[in-house]
């Protein structure tokens, strides 16, 4: 019974969300950056660059591996052999636990650099959308938003 309740509400919550009628998302935004006027300024690609984008440091990696070391190591020996491995597992957890993070949240980005109409230049680092590719010589729109995100695309 208490499966088919979590089916029931899972179904129902997919359900509410419906697909996009524009299509396929491209683009991600945040709540903030809805709802905003952003200043939209042309340009031509000049030249790109392989970037890889790591992870804020984050504390939840360190934290979970912490906790999972921890209790690993209080199951081992008794007294105060496992009070100290618990704390040697703590450590240990909380180091590898950091590192999978990292490897988790480690993606694929491009530095674009756009002379734009003004002459200016701009470099702009962003995530890379399998969706788009850029090529040098690319004519496209850079996106300027109100809390200083900047993103382009064609």
């Amino acid at each position: 019974m208490k499966h088919l309740a979590i089916l029931l509400i899972s179904f129902s919550l997919f359900a509410c969300a419906g697909p996009n009628p524009y299509g396929a998302a491209t683009q991600h935004y945040n709540r903030a950056e809805s709802n905003q006027t952003m200043r939209i300024s042309y340009g031509t690609i000049i030249d790109l660059q392989a970037v890889q984008i790591n992870s804020e440091n984050n504390l939840l990696g360190k934290a979970a591996g912490g906790l999972i070391g921890g209790i690993a190591g209080s199951s081992v020996g008794g007294g105060r052999g496992s009070s100290a491995a618990a704390v040697a597992g703590a450590v240990v957890g909380g180091i590898i636990g950091n590192k999978a993070e990292a490897l988790y949240n480690t993606n694929n980005g491009v530095q674009i650099t756009v002379q734009l109409a003004n002459g200016q230049l701009q470099s702009i680092v962003q995530e890379v959308n399998p969706n788009i590719l850029f090529h040098k010589g690319d004519n496209v729109k850079v996106i300027s938003g109100a809390a200083g995100k900047v993103r382009v695309i064609q």
